[in-house]
Parts: C-alpha cells; structure tokens; sequence
C-alpha cells in the first residue's frame, strides 16, 4: 500500500470512527412509544429484603407528557399511572406532583455533564409541600449487569437537598439517587435510592434493577421492511 493510499483511507477511516465515539459520549432525548415496557424488581436495600416485581407501560403521550401505566408484572393488574416529561423526568409519582419535572436527566447528556435546578413537589393529599434544591452530574459511561442483562450505561449521580416550601426550618433533608441510564433503552436500568434526615441520618434506601424490557417500534412506511421489535 503507498503513502498517498494510506494516507487517504485514515482520512477516511478516522472522521468515521470520530463519529462513533461521539455518538457514543453524546446522549440525545429519549424518544420513547406507546407499548414500550420497562419490568423492574424493587428491593428494600434497608432490610435486604426483595419487594414486588411492577412493569411500566408507555399508555399516551401527548402535550403534557408520557403517561405511564404501572402494573403488576404477574397480573398485569393497574397499580397507579404515572407522568413524566417527554425526557423521562418524573412529573407525578407516588402522589407528589413536581413542577417543574424531577430533573434526572438533561439532555443531550455526555460523561462530566452537570446541571442544577429547583422544583416544588406538591403532595396535595397529605398536605404536604416541598421545595427541593436539585444537582446532577454525569460520572461516566459503566457497564452494569442486572437481570434483565449487561448494559453499557451513563452512571448519574443526583442529590436533592430538600425542605417544607413555606418553612426551611421544617421536614428537611436529602435524597440521592444513582441512575444507570441507557440511551438504547430510553430509561434506567438500575436505580438506587437514598434518603437521609436533616441531621444526616440515613432511613431509607432501594434499589430498582431491570428484569425485562420491550420496545414498541416505530411503524415504517408501506415501502420500507419493518424491522423487528427488541425484547
């Protein structure tokens, strides 16, 4: 092969394989469909003791975002729903409403990506309503086995610091929860949760891990192959 030969296929090569890792380090929104499914078992870390296994099904989107429908994965019997935004941040989960959503994710997301932000979650309910100050940071891309596989994933770290909305003095504490995030999947495939109170005590932790997933793909057009669904 001659240095002119050489020469031009690394030019050739090396603008593709910039491509690669750029698609690769570089995470784009989520673009989730109506069908897609996310099935997780939830553990009580605090008391090592495993809990219900809930899948989450993609019912609706529209203008105010991705309505969820969490079921019991054995049954399949309707527990709660669920919003979130269309980035897959939480909107309304177990009785608290966020405005704006739970800032998990800001995309497009990349390793060393940070952001911050405040939101009040309103649990109208129990008469209860929080202020919570919000920071992420994106570690790294890690590779993560749960039992629905192995995943190359975004490994985020997000802290809350947060308080009763009309008095700082009141209800306070932290959350922090670590996120393993894969782009493919459009969500999670582990999650860890932690709660401390204001004097930094710890009382809760969970996790989430993914058991199975599938994804409802995108309807091609009459001309095109349809390509299968991934499971």
């Amino acid at each position: 092969m001659t240095i002119k030969r050489t020469f031009a296929l690394l030019c050739f090569i090396l603008p593709c394989a910039l491509a690669r890792a750029g698609n690769h380090e570089s995470v784009p929104a989520p673009a989730p469909a109506v069908g897609d499914s996310w099935t997780y078992q939830y553990t009580d870390v605090w008391k090592g003791a495993k809990g219900n296994v809930n899948r989450m099904e993609v019912a609706s989107i529209d203008e105010a975002g991705v309505h969820m429908a969490i079921k019991r994965a054995a049954s399949g019997a309707l527990i709660s729903t669920q919003l979130f935004s269309p980035d897959m941040n939480p909107v309304e989960r177990g009785g608290m409403h966020f405005s704006p959503s739970f800032t998990r994710f800001t995309f497009p997301m990349a390793p060393g990506s940070e952001w911050s932000s405040e939101v009040v979650g309103d649990n109208s309910k129990a008469g209860k309503q929080q202020r919570y100050a919000i920071k992420g940071k994106v570690l790294d891309w890690e590779k993560v086995r749960v039992p629905a596989g192995e995943f190359e994933a975004l490994k985020i770290v997000v802290e809350a610091q947060y308080a009763d909305a009309n008095d700082a003095t009141r209800g306070g504490g932290k959350l922090t929860e670590t996120v393993w995030f894969v782009p493919s999947l459009n969500n999670y495939v582990k999650l860890d949760y932690q709660d401390a109170d204001a004097q930094g005590r710890l009382y809760s932790r969970d996790s989430w891990e993914l058991m199975s997933f599938a994804h409802k793909a995108a309807t091609p057009p009459l001309a095109a192959v349809a390509a299968p669904n991934h499971r």
